[in-house]
């Protein structure tokens, strides 16, 4: 289960501890935050692979860092819906042929 704290947040810059995950959950997240012209630097670390502790970290250069992650998890539903969206269109065509 993922745990989160967060350990700094101010009205530019979070930072965020993660327990229970390593590389699955935050690599798009990163991607899709630094698409986001509001974000100045976005970055994860991972302690080790088998503690499973991430460090994440996200400024920016305008509005809220919180709100910048929410648009960019928003973003990727957003995507992952469509992408369902496709692959059962595309089984329905295949089971009719």
């Amino acid at each position: 289960m993922l745990q989160l704290e967060i350990l700094k947040l101010d009205d530019k810059y979070l930072e965020i501890k993660a327990r229970g995950d390593t590389y699955t959950l935050f690599p798009p997240i990163v991607e899709y935050l630094s698409r986001d012209p509001d974000v100045e630097y976005v970055q994860f670390d991972v302690d080790h692979p088998l503690l499973e502790n991430v460090h994440f970290k996200v400024k920016v250069r305008s509005g809220n860092p919180l709100k910048a992650v929410e648009r960019a998890v928003r973003a990727i539903l957003q995507d992952l819906e469509e992408l369902e969206r496709g692959f059962l269109a595309e089984s329905r065509q295949a089971g009719s042929m």
